[in-house]
């Protein structure tokens, strides 16, 4: 099923890029284009398809693969101690004509995260914290599959939009804990701007998601197998559920509604709002049912306002600000078998994590014949409170962040191009609280403690990436690209690097 769908995907973009391409700009002015940062800056805005209509006025398209390598001398347990992987991909925007727009996507990725333990699942922070972990965990090789394709027309002083992505996982280990995972995950947005006067635009939105996780977990070795743990937060888990091979199953259901006020398709100013919920149910097989453990609801609100000024022909400057809220509460359900059958004796709400963002950010664009510099500093605060109830526990993170970003696009000649993205990073943490409560485990103690110190310290981040793209005479533009990252934190480095390969048309 996922090599017929990655198919039709790489299809369906190549088909689109046959499509005559608007070239009368040069190769410079295409790429600058193509990669454009004040574009990457304003993602916020094409969650709206309605809004893709002005993503760009000429048509471009990318294949390409890359490799990653990822290697922390400190991390949280349970999201790992980095990756490695290659990925392959293809992207395309397709200007149809002056109404009519269509994009798509489609990749593969083959992974391997590395030390994983304390968590036996994909897509962690989607389902954390009711994870099935034990204390062994190891390497987990995995598998992705996606595909995006969307389709936008404008009528009149409308303009409709509507988007569908699907991405699928195979997670595993051929080893003990052996853990097989498969995720499903499908989204559909619909969109329609209305032009209100001049230029100025008015847009509705709405996504729906459909998520499922399924996991198994079992054991060759006869010598003995470590304990399964169905955790639900801060050290804690279900005894009820505890200690079996049991499959776990997640089924998530979820919705977004936006609306977004803009000029000129938000090349003068936008305003972008976003709501929405999600309720992640977990299931846990006993012998041949399936049992309720709990319920994790998610609310969230996006809201992001930017207006842009144009100095002369040369500068550009760009003012953003950003708020984004998220609340998660967790109910837990509880079993008895003091009878001849298994029996709920309570539903409660145990668990809540909320985290609130604030972002702001200045950006800097100048460009000439010959070259673009765009600059970004920007500062953010956040706040996460984490609590459970039964036994009460608790901790709270303050952080500041600090940075800027930096894109650099020079033409060498006609036909070749040089890049370079540096960016800094910098958190500092403002506050941190414990009232963590110890469990009868020691292993486990350690671990949380592991955690909270991890969450409660400052890391510094650099990184940049080199590109170079060349355009030979009746051929598609090749590129090459390569990436590096360090990080630093508690006086230990985690270093990233990377390398891609493709062709631009």
């Amino acid at each position: 099923m996922f090599s017929n769908t990655t198919s039709f995907a790489v299809l369906f973009i190549l088909s689109c890029s046959l499509l005559k391409a608007q070239d009368s700009l040069g190769f410079f002015n295409q790429y600058r284009n193509q990669y454009h940062a004040e574009r990457t800056l304003k993602s916020q805005l094409y969650c709206n398809p309605a809004s893709m209509s002005d993503y760009s006025a000429v048509s471009f398209s990318e294949f390409g693969a890359g490799y990653h390598s990822e290697q922390k001398d400190i991390y949280r347990q349970q999201l790992g101690a980095g990756e490695q992987g290659l990925e392959i991909y293809a992207r395309s925007f397709q200007k149809l004509n002056s109404r009519r727009a269509v994009w798509g996507k489609a990749g593969y990725e083959s992974l391997k995260q590395l030390k994983l333990k304390w968590n036996e699942n994909l897509d962690f922070d989607r389902v954390a914290p009711y994870v099935l972990a034990d204390s062994v965990g190891g390497d987990l090789k995995l598998e992705r599959y996606s595909f995006a394709g969307g389709y936008s027309e404008k009528i009149n002083r409308f303009t409709l939009g509507i988007e569908a992505s699907y991405t699928a996982q195979l997670g595993y280990r051929s080893r003990d804990p052996r853990i097989n995972n498969s995720t499903s995950d499908l989204w559909v947005n619909l969109g329609i701007n209305y032009k209100a006067f001049r230029e100025y635009e008015v847009g509705v939105f709405t996504r729906l998601n459909k998520y499922t996780q399924n996991s198994s977990i079992s054991f060759v070795s006869l010598l003995g197998n470590p304990y399964v743990y169905q955790m639900v937060g801060l050290g804690y888990s279900n005894n009820f559920f505890n200690g079996g091979k049991n499959a776990v199953a997640f089924e998530e259901l979820g919705y977004q509604v936006g609306v977004q006020i803009m000029n000129k398709g938000g090349k003068d100013f936008y305003l972008h709002a976003l709501a929405g919920n999600a309720k992640n149910t977990k299931n846990i097989q006993i012998s041949n049912p399936f049992y309720e453990s709990s319920e994790l609801s998610n609310k969230q609100f996006i809201f992001e306002g930017a207006k842009f000024f144009d100095l002369n022909m040369h500068h550009r400057f760009g003012v953003f600000a950003g708020y984004a809220a998220s609340v998660k509460t967790g109910t837990e359900l509880g079993y008895s078998v003091n009878t001849q059958f298994t029996e709920q004796v309570f539903q409660r709400k145990a668990y809540r994590k909320e985290d609130y963002s604030s972002t702001v950010k200045l950006m800097y664009q100048y460009s000439t014949d010959h070259f673009t510099l765009n600059a970004t500093p920007f500062f953010g605060h956040q706040e996460i409170k984490e609590r459970r109830l039964y036994p009460v526990s608790g901790q709270k993170f303050v952080y500041n962040y600090l940075g800027i970003s930096a894109d650099v696009q020079q033409r060498l000649n006609e036909n070749q191009v040089l890049s370079f993205s540096p960016y800094f990073i910098k958190r500092m943490v403002d506050r941190s609280i414990s009232a963590l409560s110890s469990t009868t485990n020691a292993a486990i103690n350690d671990w949380i403690q592991q955690e909270y110190y991890f969450q409660a310290s400052g890391i510094s981040t650099f990184g940049a990436s080199l590109r170079y793209d060349v355009k030979p005479d009746k051929l598609p533009a090749f590129f090459i690209s390569t990436q590096y990252q360090s990080q630093k934190m508690l006086q230990k480095n985690n270093h990233l690097i990377g390398i891609r390969l493709g062709i631009t048309f």
